[in-house]
Protein backbone atom coordinates (compact mmCIF):
# COMPACT_ATOMS: atom_id res chain seq x y z
CA UNK A 1 0.00 0.00 0.00
CA UNK A 2 1.33 3.34 -1.18
CA UNK A 3 1.66 5.91 1.75
CA UNK A 4 2.28 9.39 0.54
CA UNK A 5 3.93 12.23 2.81
CA UNK A 6 1.67 14.64 4.29
CA UNK A 7 2.84 17.37 2.47
CA UNK A 8 1.04 15.20 -0.70
CA UNK A 9 -1.81 14.55 1.59
CA UNK A 10 -2.64 17.74 2.82
CA UNK A 11 -2.05 20.96 0.90
CA UNK A 12 1.30 20.56 -0.82
CA UNK A 13 4.36 23.15 0.63
CA UNK A 14 2.02 24.60 3.12
CA UNK A 15 3.45 23.11 5.88
CA UNK A 16 7.06 23.30 4.18
CA UNK A 17 8.53 19.73 3.16
CA UNK A 18 9.53 16.76 5.14
CA UNK A 19 12.90 16.31 6.58
CA UNK A 20 12.50 12.72 6.71
CA UNK A 21 9.70 10.44 5.82
CA UNK A 22 9.68 6.66 7.14
CA UNK A 23 7.02 4.13 6.14
CA UNK A 24 5.84 0.48 6.40
CA UNK A 25 2.57 -1.19 4.67
CA UNK A 26 1.26 -3.53 7.27
CA UNK A 27 -0.92 -5.30 5.12
CA UNK A 28 -0.57 -9.29 6.40
CA UNK A 29 1.20 -8.31 9.43
CA UNK A 30 1.07 -10.61 12.76
CA UNK A 31 1.30 -7.66 14.62
CA UNK A 32 1.37 -4.61 12.66
CA UNK A 33 1.26 -2.21 16.04
CA UNK A 34 4.79 -3.32 17.43
CA UNK A 35 5.95 -2.42 13.35
CA UNK A 36 4.11 0.55 13.73
CA UNK A 37 5.52 1.48 17.40
CA UNK A 38 9.03 0.57 16.17
CA UNK A 39 8.76 2.86 13.06
CA UNK A 40 7.85 6.12 15.44
CA UNK A 41 10.53 5.30 18.15
CA UNK A 42 13.59 4.91 15.25
CA UNK A 43 12.33 7.50 13.47
CA UNK A 44 12.31 9.70 16.40
CA UNK A 45 15.12 8.25 18.31
CA UNK A 46 17.54 11.25 19.95
CA UNK A 47 15.99 14.28 17.84
CA UNK A 48 13.02 14.71 20.34
CA UNK A 49 12.51 15.42 23.91
CA UNK A 50 11.28 11.42 25.41
CA UNK A 51 7.92 12.51 26.58
CA UNK A 52 7.01 13.11 23.19
CA UNK A 53 8.23 10.55 21.49
CA UNK A 54 6.31 8.09 23.86
CA UNK A 55 2.94 10.15 22.92
CA UNK A 56 3.27 10.26 19.34
CA UNK A 57 3.98 6.30 19.45
CA UNK A 58 1.08 5.49 21.95
CA UNK A 59 -1.18 7.46 19.08
CA UNK A 60 0.27 5.68 16.34
CA UNK A 61 -0.02 1.98 17.91
CA UNK A 62 -3.50 3.70 19.12
CA UNK A 63 -4.48 4.44 14.89
CA UNK A 64 -3.17 1.34 13.86
CA UNK A 65 -5.07 -0.87 16.77
CA UNK A 66 -8.12 0.86 15.25
CA UNK A 67 -7.93 0.36 11.55
CA UNK A 68 -6.70 -3.28 12.00
CA UNK A 69 -9.70 -3.93 14.30
CA UNK A 70 -12.28 -2.17 11.87
CA UNK A 71 -10.42 -2.90 8.43
CA UNK A 72 -9.90 -6.39 9.26
CA UNK A 73 -7.14 -8.34 9.75
CA UNK A 74 -6.70 -9.23 5.89
CA UNK A 75 -7.15 -5.51 4.62
CA UNK A 76 -4.16 -3.19 3.56
CA UNK A 77 -3.38 -1.08 6.10
CA UNK A 78 0.15 1.22 6.18
CA UNK A 79 1.70 3.79 8.19
CA UNK A 80 3.54 6.93 7.57
CA UNK A 81 5.60 9.28 10.01
CA UNK A 82 6.61 12.52 8.30
CA UNK A 83 9.25 14.96 10.03
CA UNK A 84 9.45 18.57 9.97
CA UNK A 85 10.88 21.01 11.61
CA UNK A 86 7.57 21.76 13.37
CA UNK A 87 7.15 18.93 14.83
CA UNK A 88 5.76 15.24 13.04
CA UNK A 89 2.98 13.46 11.39
CA UNK A 90 1.94 9.89 11.54
CA UNK A 91 -0.65 9.11 8.85
CA UNK A 92 -2.54 5.44 9.10
CA UNK A 93 -4.12 4.33 5.93
CA UNK A 94 -6.43 1.47 5.40
CA UNK A 95 -8.71 -0.01 3.25
CA UNK A 96 -11.85 1.39 4.63
CA UNK A 97 -13.61 3.47 2.43
CA UNK A 98 -16.11 5.07 5.26
CA UNK A 99 -14.16 7.94 6.39
CA UNK A 100 -17.33 9.16 8.20
CA UNK A 101 -17.34 6.16 10.58
CA UNK A 102 -13.89 7.84 12.23
CA UNK A 103 -15.85 9.85 14.88
CA UNK A 104 -14.62 13.51 15.94
CA UNK A 105 -15.22 14.24 18.24
CA UNK A 106 -14.69 10.59 19.78
CA UNK A 107 -17.71 9.19 20.72
CA UNK A 108 -18.16 8.41 24.83
CA UNK A 109 -17.97 5.13 25.88
CA UNK A 110 -19.34 3.23 28.74
CA UNK A 111 -17.08 3.30 32.00
CA UNK A 112 -17.05 -0.54 31.74
CA UNK A 113 -16.03 -1.11 28.50
CA UNK A 114 -12.63 -2.96 27.45
CA UNK A 115 -12.11 -1.06 24.52
CA UNK A 116 -13.39 2.32 22.85
CA UNK A 117 -10.88 4.97 24.20
CA UNK A 118 -8.36 4.85 21.47
CA UNK A 119 -9.53 7.74 19.80
CA UNK A 120 -9.54 9.80 23.31
CA UNK A 121 -6.04 9.12 23.29
CA UNK A 122 -5.25 10.44 20.14
CA UNK A 123 -7.28 13.62 20.19
CA UNK A 124 -5.24 14.30 24.01
CA UNK A 125 -1.67 13.54 22.59
CA UNK A 126 -1.93 14.98 19.21
CA UNK A 127 -1.92 18.71 18.33
CA UNK A 128 -4.60 18.00 16.05
CA UNK A 129 -6.05 14.74 14.06
CA UNK A 130 -8.73 14.32 11.45
CA UNK A 131 -9.84 11.47 8.65
CA UNK A 132 -8.74 12.00 4.90
CA UNK A 133 -10.68 9.52 2.05
CA UNK A 134 -8.27 8.59 -0.30
CA UNK A 135 -8.58 6.39 -3.70
CA UNK A 136 -7.86 3.34 -1.62
CA UNK A 137 -9.71 3.79 1.62
CA UNK A 138 -9.13 5.97 3.76
CA UNK A 139 -6.36 7.96 5.91
CA UNK A 140 -6.11 9.00 9.82
CA UNK A 141 -3.19 12.25 10.32
CA UNK A 142 -2.29 12.93 13.51
CA UNK A 143 -0.53 16.11 14.24
CA UNK A 144 2.10 16.45 16.79
CA UNK A 145 4.04 19.85 17.43
CA UNK A 146 7.45 19.37 18.05
CA UNK A 147 9.52 19.10 22.04
CA UNK A 148 13.01 20.06 21.50
CA UNK A 149 14.74 16.98 23.45
CA UNK A 150 16.65 18.27 26.45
Amino acid sequence: MLIPTTSSTCASGRHGEPLAHAAIDLTGFAAPQRAARGLVRDALSGIANQDWVDDVTLAADELVGNAYQHAGAAGEMGIALDLYVWGATVQVSDGGADAGAVPDPPKVTDEQAEGGRGLFLVDSLATAWGVLASSTGKIVIAVFLHQAAG
